[in-house]
């Protein structure tokens, strides 16, 4: 601590406990009855920076006791920024400047813990609490006093105890209601939260409404600038912020959105923070009110010394945000840009939060779409991820458009999943397929474009090598893979439904091959220069098959794959039909190392192994090699 520290703090300390003397001295000579019931419409509007436009005391001892409670606030949150952590001497490059701000590299270390209050700061929050206690009896029903008693309960732990004290608010008070729901959020009680934060912005006016419920600085540049096009509670900007909390919802599976109820309770530390003082030791502005909105509240804060050139130095004030936060936001609102929706790891991301329920991971799994009377029918299969604890799980697979969820089935534990498209919703364009732990945290997703697919033929299922081909799709769904990964040399089988109405004495011209795909600079210029051979990138077979099958029969081929390097290919399958003309399907599959399964090596001979191994069982004319 440096010079002159310790007395300050003792001046802090002092100040706490002569405003709880003289707050506690003027509190019996004043009746406190509860207060009447407003008329209607004098309910002040709620600010969506500073919700604390409130009335000058009318009494001395109420001035007084707002005074000695303002300065006691401004006293601890000194007492709390002297006992900061000390973290190292740093020389930090900014990345992003906000304002007075910068945000720089580390400051989301995951591998950073925050420290526990030392117990000074958790002694003076105790006083902090009976001094503003008392000056709401002398003032009753003041919103900034009623705030910073909720927000420092809520530090300390005592969520029960705030929610107990709002019970006295006034019941059509918004301000009051947002409190409520920022208590339940911070609590883990999402739904709960958004059933009170509905009933605070229904007590808003509709400006008032409108400002709380921008999306404005969560939002790309780019995408800021569209939405903000839009008039301020018109119809259309309505309909982009149902869409894009939709899609910014982490789990489909839990019920609510989730993610907004997490702005508004930013909205709320916002307002709580506008007309106070704050660890940072510094005013509030709108820089800090942008990193509440993207970042939400520091999940701790350290005292570093910045480093400049010979030996001067300067202290900082460094917050860190909790770790394991995600991006749980689509990176845009429109179809029209290439990329995808969602980016949960993104290293240097516009906006994130860490959820109660954890750290979501990318789901491993497979998606397949096939066609039942005249809609979409689709299955699919995942892995539970290595890095998550064993769990009894529940899972979800959901089909969605940007507005909502239009079809579900769910299911406990981590078999396979189907779904078929609702006849009454608009075709599905997203898919989602998610599984968590039913106790305790643990979590992981995939959502993915759906695509329209070709109406005469489905998507490719991969499914596990078997002795028999399996004849219907639910016998299939039950060999279906986990995941879209697979070895060099080892065996899969490929499932696909043909749809189109048979011909006499006519044949289907089938060909699957695999290429790989990205292919880098130098892996191009060495197949150019002779240096490397392109035989591993790609291969493929062909077939002509009978087409007297009965329309959605399926047709499976066992085949195993070439000794090929590590990465991405792509598996396409291409049916020609002399009455409909080509149809095409894909997936993409990862190859990854390791040996294939004793049961799937090939068996030795003298000459070349074929890229591809039909199933022998199916029949075939006219096969190429």
């Amino acid at each position: 601590m440096g010079p002159g520290g310790h007395t300050e703090i003792h001046a802090s300390r002092a100040a706490l406990a002569s405003a709880l003397a003289v707050i506690a001295l003027s509190a019996p000579a004043v009746a406190t009855p509860p207060p009447a019931d407003p008329t209607p419409g004098s309910t002040r509007a709620v600010q969506a920076d500073a919700l604390q436009s409130r009335e000058t005391p009318a009494s001395p001892d109420a001035e007084a006791a707002m005074r000695m409670a303002r300065r006691a606030q401004r006293a601890f949150e000194h007492v709390r920024r002297s006992n900061f952590p000390r973290g190292p001497l740093v020389n930090p490059k900014c990345g992003e400047g906000i304002g007075r701000f910068c945000l720089v590299e580390g400051w989301d270390d995951d591998d950073w813990d925050p420290a526990p209050d030392v117990e000074e700061v958790v002694e003076e929050r105790v006083a902090l609490i009976a001094i503003l206690d008392n000056a709401a009896r002398i003032i009753p029903g003041d919103e900034w006093l009623t705030g910073q008693r909720v927000a420092y309960r809520l530090e300390a732990g005592r969520a029960e105890e705030a929610l107990a004290l709002l019970d006295s608010c006034r019941t059509d008070d918004a301000w009051c209601e947002a409190l409520a729901g920022f208590v339940l959020h911070e609590d883990g009680r999402y739904t709960e939260a958004e059933v009170a934060f509905e009933r605070a912005l229904g007590r808003m006016s509709e400006e008032e409404r409108c400002r709380w419920t921008a999306l404005g600085p969560v939002l790309e540049r780019r995408t800021r600038s569209r939405y903000e096009r839009f008039a301020c509670g018109s119809s259309p900007r309505r309909a982009v912020e149902r869409s894009f909390w939709h899609l910014s919802d982490p789990l489909w599976i839990v019920p609510g959105l989730e993610r907004r109820s997490e702005h508004l309770a930013r909205r709320v530390r916002a307002a709580l923070q506008a007309d106070a003082a704050s660890p940072w030791g510094m005013r509030w502005g709108d820089d800090l009110t942008e990193i509440t909105l993207r970042f939400g509240w520091p999940a701790g804060w350290e005292r570093a010394r910045r480093r400049f050139v010979g030996s001067r130095t300067e202290e900082l004030v460094w917050s860190h945000r909790l770790p394991g936060a995600q991006r749980f936001t689509v990176s845009r609102l429109g179809t029209e840009d290439d990329g995808p929706l969602w980016k949960l790891d993104e290293a240097e991301t516009r906006t994130s939060w860490a959820p109660a329920f954890g750290e979501i991971l990318e789901l491993p799994h497979q998606v397949a779409s096939f066609r039942r009377d005249g809609r979409r029918h689709v299955v699919a299969a995942f892995t539970w991820p290595d890095s998550l604890p064993p769990c009894d799980l529940e899972s979800g697979l959901f089909l969605a458009d940007a507005h909502g969820v239009t079809a579900t089935s769910t299911g406990s534990g981590d078999g396979p999943l189907a779904v078929s498209e609702a006849r009454e919703f608009t075709p599905a364009t997203l898919v989602g397929l998610e599984a968590r732990c039913e106790e305790g945290p643990g979590a992981a997703r995939a959502r993915t474009p759906l695509a329209d697919g070709h109406p005469l033929l489905s998507d490719i299922l991969l499914l596990d090598a078997g002795d028999a081909s399996p004849p219907t799709l639910s016998e299939a769904v039950a060999r279906a893979r986990r995941d879209r990964t697979a070895r060099a040399g080892e065996a899969v089988a490929v499932y696909w439904e043909w749809y189109g109405s048979p011909a006499p004495a006519s044949a289907l011209e089938v060909t699957l091959s695999l290429a790989r795909e990205g292919k880098g600079f130098w892996r191009r210029a060495l197949e150019w220069s002779g240096l490397a051979g392109s035989d591993t990138e790609q291969a493929g077979i062909r077939w002509l098959e009978a087409a007297t099958s009965p329309g959605a029969a399926g047709r499976t081929v066992e085949l195993r794959l070439p000794m090929l390097d590590e990465g991405l290919y792509r598996l396409t399958l291409q049916v020609v039909s002399p009455t409909h003309g080509t149809a095409e399907s894909g997936i993409e599959i990862e190859v990854v190392p390791g040996p294939p399964p004793a049961t799937a090596q090939p068996d030795a001979t003298d000459g070349p192994q074929p890229q591809f191994v039909p199933d022998p069982t199916l029949p075939m004319q006219g096969a190429d090699p």
